[in-house]
């Protein structure tokens, strides 16, 4: 970098402590560990990374990588989305992208089939379905441990995993919270990135909405049984139909971590991502102003109180009642031993591949990488349906119980959400 674009880049960046905190994932080259960094700039970020993972060489010989492949550097690190996954790559190391740990993976489950370059490049350019069939093969091979729960019983389940769960269930349990998680967080940034958010009588009206979602999916722990095979439909027991059943236990949370567990602070870092940030960082994080995931927009330090100010008003007005489900309403995506079934193309009642979309993320490690790609769609999108309704809703100030109600179950529940293959995840509109 030249004197002269050093100087003006000096005289033209706003000083640091004007820049917001944002929260970033960053993992190391081989994906076995991943931590939460909060900084203000690239350099900040690489310091703060070189610390978690004891990395000592030179921050200029620190690369730092989208999932893809592709490096940052400071003037793209600027456009980044909160909560983007970075990797962090020390000199001489090499960068793998998703698909080279898939199919590392699958050389793993099924070397015999992928062994040399023959068979791999039949495998990956043979017709479609084919294709899933042979996948499908290589990841129900062995049923010996899908019924293990325990960490001590399956290990090399749990290999490389950054996790305190110490059963596939509860492991699978916040997974699913989490992305979850990430709905709730991509619709709070679409509305406040809207022209509707800046009208002071709709904004008033959004803010309750987002204060009534999140308290109620702190209620319903973000339905995370959804991937958890202990809340699969079980046979009827006449012993376990008793009223009192369902109201006291289905209230009791078997898990540690869950967001219904968390106090306020806690669970607006679990909002913004930055629940699992440790160290320095979690002070960082704590200064990230609560319930106030980055916009795409910038605002002022000034705008931030008084949107913070706003939102503790909006908590004490917000009349939308929470309600708890009975434990008949939690229900699991997948069978009691942990097997999903793809639910097929949004437009369709039911997958085109059948029984070739199948996968029991329980079974193995290389199952529970590949469920990783399957997705929970929207029939009714998100982005392009329901958050306009409820833009529109709020410029006609017509926000009711009821109405708040559908837009939630349609955001966040099984109403609308099915879980599918990553072939049948149609990106396009869905009109």
């Amino acid at each position: 970098m030249s004197l002269l674009t050093e100087c003006y880049r000096r005289l033209t960046d706003r000083s640091s402590s004007d820049i917001p905190l944002r929260g970033y994932k960053v993992t190391d080259v081989n994906r076995t560990r991943k931590v939460g960094i909060a900084c203000r700039s690239l350099d900040e970020l690489k310091q703060k990374a070189c610390e978690k993972f004891d990395v000592t060489d030179d921050l200029d010989e620190i690369g730092i990588f989208l999932i893809d492949g592709s490096e940052i550097d400071d003037d793209y690190f600027a456009t980044l989305e909160p909560q983007t996954l970075l990797i962090l790559r020390k000199p001489g190391e090499v960068i793998l992208t998703d698909a080279d740990i898939l199919y590392q993976m699958l050389r793993k489950a099924n070397d015999q089939l992928l062994r040399d370059g023959e068979k791999a490049s039949e495998y990956f350019s043979g017709k479609l379905k084919e294709r899933i069939e042979k996948l499908n093969k290589v990841l129900s091979k062995d049923d010996s441990k899908v019924l293990s729960s325990r960490r001590e019983d399956h290990p090399e389940w749990f290999d490389g995993l950054e996790t305190n769960a110490q059963t596939k269930e509860a492991y699978l349990h916040r997974r699913c919270q989490d992305r979850i998680r990430g709905y709730l967080y991509k619709t709070i940034e679409q509305i406040r990135s809207s022209e509707t958010y800046d009208d002071v009588k709709a904004r008033k009206q959004l803010q309750r909405v987002i204060v009534y979602f999140k308290q109620q999916l702190r209620q319903d722990h973000f339905f995370g049984y959804y991937f958890d095979r202990n809340c699969a439909v079980q046979p009827k027991d006449s012993d376990e139909s008793s009223t009192d059943d369902e109201t006291d236990s289905a209230k009791r949370c078997p898990y540690d971590d869950c967001p219904c567990k968390m106090d306020d602070s806690i669970y607006e870092q679990y909002i913004l991502g930055l629940d699992d940030v440790e160290d320095d960082d979690e002070v960082d994080a704590k200064r990230i102003p609560a319930a106030s995931p980055e916009k795409k927009r910038k605002v002022d330090e000034s705008r931030q109180e008084v949107e913070k100010r706003e939102f503790l008003e909006a908590e004490k007005e917000c009349t939308f009642k929470i309600t708890d489900r009975k434990r008949a309403e939690k229900i699991a995506l997948c069978d009691s031993k942990g097997e999903f079934q793809c639910r097929g193309v949004w437009n369709r009642d039911s997958c085109f591949y059948e029984d070739k979309h199948r996968i029991n993320p329980y079974r193995s490690k290389e199952e529970l990488v590949f469920f990783s790609t399957w997705n929970l769609d929207h029939k009714i999108e998100r982005s392009r349906t329901l958050v306009p309704q409820l833009l529109e809703a709020a410029k006609k100030g017509n926000i009711d119980q009821k109405f708040a109600t559908e837009l939630y179950e349609n955001l966040f529940t099984a109403k609308n959400l099915r879980i599918v293959h990553i072939v049948c995840h149609d990106k396009g509109s869905h009109k």
